[in-house]
């Protein structure tokens, strides 16, 4: 059974939520569809449509009933374009749009066989089955892979994939996106600062009250409870151009350190997660 969207203020309580605030720093609001604003707190549904936003002080955690979860970070706003997940075949879609500021997605069951889609102002971004870090500006986005199988940015028609932990790759408006790079040690230091919820030291503070919270610990790991499918959103959009559509693989571990330190050893090899052009 597929539930549609709620479409006015009468239905707003029967719309389907697509995940919950699983830990909340501040005063982080949503807006859902045909709703006020409101503030979010620990456990509160979210639903498809809604838009987030936080303030200089502001974090949010949302876990989605797949079991993805995503961290957005201080004067951030995000919009939950996509949910579409049938827990019994572990099959969906999700989307989003990143508009401003520093998030961290994980990917859950949904990932391992359907991209994650972020869409920002100047690019697109798809995570295959892992974790990547995206900072976005008005101009530019830079996006980060951390683990899994495959991440993908696209601009003006052009792709660039990266597989390695610990690559980036950027976009400017108006351009294609440039060669994938190693993050340089310390170079997400202000990024995962403005993740934390502490001030910006790196003790994991953020991640420990999700996981309190009952935020997935994991990949893949568990969702809130959801019987049968579940949609919310739009209809699905026209495919990714250059967007990957190549069989599934085993996630790539790696050396690398999320916590924004720079590389580890033992580092990828030469050339094995380096800038390649998707067909």
């Amino acid at each position: 059974m597929t539930v549609p969207l709620a479409t006015s203020m009468s239905a707003a309580a029967d719309a389907p939520r697509v995940g919950i605030a699983s830990a909340v720093a501040g005063d982080p609001t949503g807006k859902p569809p045909d709703e006020i604003e409101r503030v979010l707190h620990v456990g509160l549904d979210v639903q498809a449509g809604e838009v987030i936003t936080t303030g200089s002080a502001d974090r949010a955690h949302l876990l989605f009933l797949d079991g993805t979860a995503l961290t957005i970070g201080s004067e951030a706003q995000v919009t939950l374009d996509r949910f579409v997940y049938d827990s019994d075949r572990k099959l969906g879609e999700l989307g989003v749009t990143a508009t401003k500021g520093v998030f961290r997605l994980v990917g859950g069951k949904i990932s391992k066989k359907t991209p994650v889609i972020v869409t920002t102002p100047s690019s697109t971004i798809t995570i295959r089955g892992g974790i990547a870090l995206f900072s976005v500006e008005p101009t530019r986005t830079t996006a980060t892979f951390v683990f899994g199988y495959e991440m993908t940015l696209t601009s003006q028609g052009r792709t660039r994939s990266v597989t390695a932990p610990g690559f980036q790759v950027s976009a400017m408006l108006g351009q294609p996106p440039g060669l994938a790079s190693p993050v340089a040690r310390g170079g997400l230091a202000d990024s995962i600062g403005r993740l934390e919820a502490n001030g910006g030291k790196r003790d994991g503070g953020a991640d420990r009250a999700a996981k309190a919270a009952g935020l997935a610990e994991a990949n893949s790991a568990r969702g809130p409870n959801a019987a049968g499918p579940v949609q919310g959103g739009p209809g699905p959009a026209s495919q990714m151009p250059g967007g990957p559509n190549g069989p599934g693989g085993p996630p790539r571990m790696g050396g690398f350190d999320p916590q924004g330190v720079g590389p580890m050893q033992p580092f990828p090899p030469a050339g094995a997660g380096g800038a390649r052009t998707a067909p």
